[in-house]
């Protein structure tokens, strides 16, 4: 890493890391001199990740306070401080199967899916900012947080190119991911320059999606393709650069051209 790419803080927090995108962020942190800690679910294999990437783990529930001052407190423990929070956990469709029926249609959407994605993706990112923030700005002279937010929380989904699928867009995804980039803006005037807050919104990401998906999907695209997992990258170690000193407030969408039509 040259000097212009170096990363101003090493102890680097990042919550979210087993999915297709967090296990890109953590096999790329994990290569630099970097004091790294990944947390994710006690039902994902966060701790055999960690141990294979020689880093520390720790499983944690973001929807819930305690769990969350219980990581925040490990990391400090751990590493003494705090310079970057990366949050990139999301509630997929998958994990929320047991709170109802995901994929209802909205006129019979179940309460209790829609709140626990508002639990996990927008109230989570609020408790996770307030505590690690606290610890930023208590041990850290060049904090750095980092949402992860989602194309659908800028535009609608085209539902169309759902038709024949297993799966497909639900409500509490969209308005949650709206709302991550709203606190992120929030939260960068509240923090002025003591932590600087931004927020990456990434679009689709190749994930063994079935070739039907892939070409409706890639069809929205102006590059005419999904991402690679890898793309999403380089955005994250340049705002957890000294080249980003003067970056905060921002979304950066990485979507091919998908929200430019």
């Amino acid at each position: 890493m040259n000097a212009l790419n170096k990363i101003s803080g090493d102890r680097i927090l990042l919550v979210g890391s087993t999915g297709v995108l967090g296990r890109g962020y953590a096999l790329a942190l994990a290569k630099l001199d970097l004091q790294l800690i990944i947390a994710d679910t006690e039902q994902s294999d966060v701790m055999l990740f960690a141990a294979q990437l020689g880093v520390k783990g720790f499983e944690v529930d973001i929807s819930s306070e305690d769990s969350v001052i219980k990581c925040i407190q490990y990391v400090e423990d751990q590493l003494g401080g705090l310079d970057s929070v990366i949050n990139n956990a999301a509630a997929t469709g998958e994990g929320l199967m047991n709170a109802g029926n995901v994929f209802e249609d909205f006129e019979n959407y179940p309460l209790s899916v829609w709140q626990k994605t508002i639990d996990i993706n927008l109230t989570g990112a609020f408790l996770l900012a307030r505590e690690a923030g606290k610890l930023i700005k208590k041990t850290s002279k060049n904090g750095s947080l980092i949402n992860i937010a989602s194309i659908y929380g800028v535009v609608a989904p085209d539902h169309r190119i759902y038709e024949g699928q297993p799966f497909k867009s639900f409500p509490g995804y969209s308005a949650s991911k709206s709302g991550v980039i709203g606190l992120t803006k929030w939260l960068a005037t509240w923090w002025g320059g003591t932590i600087r807050v931004n927020c990456v919104t990434p679009g689709g990401v190749f994930n063994d999606h079935n070739d039907a998906f892939v070409k409706a999907y890639s069809n929205k695209v102006p590059m005419g393709r999904m991402a690679n997992r890898e793309e999403l990258v380089g955005i994250i170690i340049y705002l957890l650069s000294d080249s980003a000193s003067y970056v905060t407030g921002q979304n950066f969408i990485i979507d091919g051209g998908f929200t430019t039509w």
